[in-house]
């Protein structure tokens, strides 16, 4: 009797530059397969994603450029600028307004008091608040966007990173590479197993440690997001500002350190962070538990003591 040796599959790991951060492809393939176009495919995208959901960009040139400067007489959007903004209404409505795409009027002002370390005076905050709201966007089909407030602004920035992670993932499932990692800088989506094979193995980072891991999970086809206060934040005086916002209040969010979230897409699951980030572990790993194919972990610290909450199929394998 012959037993057929299984082929060596050819590894494929390359980093680009994206969104302030970077986009990492690491993907093994059989040799049969010409990776060359399908990897050219890969990064296109990400290119297109760069361009029309960058909301630091100077020209008119990208979606999500003319939708911020002219968004109350509305505008016509490209295919993925639409789902990610419908996709991120959705996750508001579901969130109760814990999530929002519309802070970025919040975000700038917050960004300006930690450039002059003062905090922003409430005249100041109450008009970035009223400029923010998901209720306040229109969507008309097949991909017009509308504001209906002057002076309101998208970012797009957190759901982005989730989407082109599960846009390449489309492109490798489309011609059936089997086993890949995308990692949009915090977010990440699996398929099949590293090389070995073996499980993907994801770190979730020491949140009081830069270098040291809190530990590590297993994941395969599907997508984990890590949110958190320790790596991004304003500092305004003695104290450290999240730079998360919370949409309801107009200030940084507190407590939460932390925030792991495994879902279906890393849209989801990036969505879903920022979401608990806002929400706090109780209420937060309350929501998680009612969703389904959802698990999350919150670190969270309130006056010098560390909480943590997670959902009941949460496995996380402690570093030691």
């Amino acid at each position: 009797m012959f037993f057929l040796k299984k082929r060596a599959l050819i590894k494929y790991d390359e980093t680009n530059p994206y969104l302030g951060a970077a986009v990492r492809i690491h993907c093994f393939y059989d040799s049969k397969i010409d990776i060359s176009p399908i990897i050219k495919q890969c990064w296109e995208k990400v290119g297109q994603v760069q361009l029309h959901m960058n909301v630091y960009a100077r020209t008119l040139e990208g979606d999500l450029s003319k939708l911020n400067a002219n968004g109350f007489e509305g505008v016509a959007v490209n295919q993925d600028v639409f789902h990610v903004i419908k996709e991120s209404i959705e996750y508001s409505q579901l969130t109760k307004g814990a999530f929002d795409i519309t802070t970025y009027p919040l975000v700038e002002l917050w960004k300006k008091a930690g450039q002059q370390g003062k905090l922003p005076d409430e005249e100041s905050l109450r008009s970035a608040r009223d400029k923010v709201g998901y209720q306040n966007l229109e969507l008309k089909k097949p991909n017009r966007v509308y504001f209906k407030k002057k002076g309101m602004k998208v970012d797009l920035g957190s759901p982005a990173s989730g989407f082109v992670c599960d846009a390449i993932a489309q492109i490798f499932d489309k011609y059936k590479i089997k086993h890949y990692l995308v990692d949009g800088g915090g977010e990440i989506f699996c398929k099949g197993e590293d090389q070995g094979p073996k499980p993907w193995i994801i770190g979730i980072q020491d949140p009081f440690d830069k270098d040291k891991l809190y530990g590590v999970i297993k994941l395969k086809n599907k997508g984990v997001s890590t949110s958190g206060n320790y790596e991004k934040f304003y500092t305004i005086g003695k104290e450290k500002f999240s730079h998360i916002i919370d949409p309801r209040s107009g200030y940084p969010q507190k407590g939460a350190v932390s925030i792991t979230v495994i879902a279906q897409t890393t849209q989801k699951a990036n969505e879903l962070s920022t979401a608990l980030s806002v929400l706090g572990g109780q209420k937060g790993i309350e929501l998680a538990n009612s969703l389904k194919n959802v698990e999350a972990f919150v670190i969270e610290q309130k006056e010098g003591e560390v909480f943590y909450y997670q959902t009941k199929g949460f496995c996380c394998i402690r570093s030691v």
